[in-house]
């Protein structure tokens, strides 16, 4: 508590001031219930965001008008312009990010850089000659628009990939990996990767067949019944696990070969509700993770973020 009147002297009534900082308990509950509301007012949207089809933007480079869904948004900017923002399913707030860059770029700032220039089409130049047509990972004003910012309390995208194993897929907004990751998308279809070992496919139904007899992993059968979320939880939860070399099914740790730990003592068709019930596990394990996508909800429910699930 600081006062405005600590010694007493003058005629002003004084003031009290009540300052937190991370040292006090009731600081830290505090922020945790604003992280807590703000996550689940991200993922409503980001849901919301993955069900629309009827999006109309005007294109950031050139006159069309872009309908559909985010997915054909994303499609056109890479396609017509080389212009990425990342790959859809780590966006939010697309719509909102998309009128922020046009604002920057009648302002006749650079996307990459943050210069500004005379006028709209000495911006248009420099950033072709620069090769500035594309976003600086380095820029936090972008960081609300990305998913990976709100997955772990107090962390930024930054400070997790800092964190990351070896044997992580670098981040989407980290430096050339971005352009890696997108160079294929035009024309061959995306690659489903195994959770256990680094085949991939691009069927699901292959990639599953492949789990079933190489690891005695039955997804189908996990999945049964599950709403979309838990689904995600389960998928990002193995994923999780395997990268640390332990077990997704029982307790044990430091495996120098999780398949073959696997294929020994086929845990096969059952795993607790209990051991992936967190929602950390709503962050995607492993970026651009096209598993995610082939998912399907329970038949006639509807997905929606319950607050239980992400308390």
């Amino acid at each position: 508590v600081v006062s405005t009147q600590s010694t007493g002297e003058g005629d002003a009534a004084p003031e009290l001031y009540f300052m937190l900082n991370d040292t006090s308990e009731e600081d830290k509950v505090l922020r945790y219930r604003i992280y807590h509301e703000t996550l689940e007012r991200v993922l409503k949207q980001q849901q919301e965001e993955r069900e629309c089809n009827n999006l109309n933007i005007d294109c950031l480079f050139c006159p069309d008008k872009l309908t559909g869904n985010r997915f054909a948004v994303s499609e056109h900017l890479y396609n017509e312009h080389s212009f990425t923002l990342g790959h859809p399913d780590n966006l939010v707030y697309t719509a909102q990010f998309i009128e922020s860059l046009r604002s920057k770029m009648a302002r006749a700032e650079c996307l990459y850089c943050d210069k500004t220039f005379r006028d709209y089409k000495t911006l248009r130049e420099h950033m072709r000659k620069k090769l500035h047509k594309k976003l600086n990972p380095a820029n936090t004003e972008f960081d609300k628009y990305y998913i990976i910012n709100y997955r772990e309390f107090g962390k930024s995208w930054k400070t997790l990939s800092n964190d990351k194993d070896d044997n992580e897929v670098p981040d989407s907004r980290n430096g050339s990996p971005t352009e890696e990751a997108w160079s294929d998308w035009e024309g061959s279809a995306p690659e489903i990767k195994c959770l256990v070992c680094s085949v991939v496919y691009t069927k699901f139904t292959a990639i599953k067949q492949h789990m079933r007899s190489q690891h005695c992993i039955d997804l189908d059968s996990l999945c049964k019944d599950m709403s979309y979320y838990k689904q995600v939880k389960l998928i990002n939860y193995i994923r999780y696990l395997v990268s640390e070399s332990q077990c997704p099914f029982c307790d044990a740790t430091s495996l120098p070969d999780v398949s073959e730990h696997l294929l020994t003592h086929r845990h096969i068709t059952t795993l607790s509700h209990e051991r992936y019930n967190d929602d950390r596990y709503l962050f995607p394990a492993l970026d651009n993770d096209f598993m995610l996508c082939c998912l399907k909800d329970v038949e006639g429910e509807e997905v929606v973020v319950i607050p239980e699930d992400i308390r």
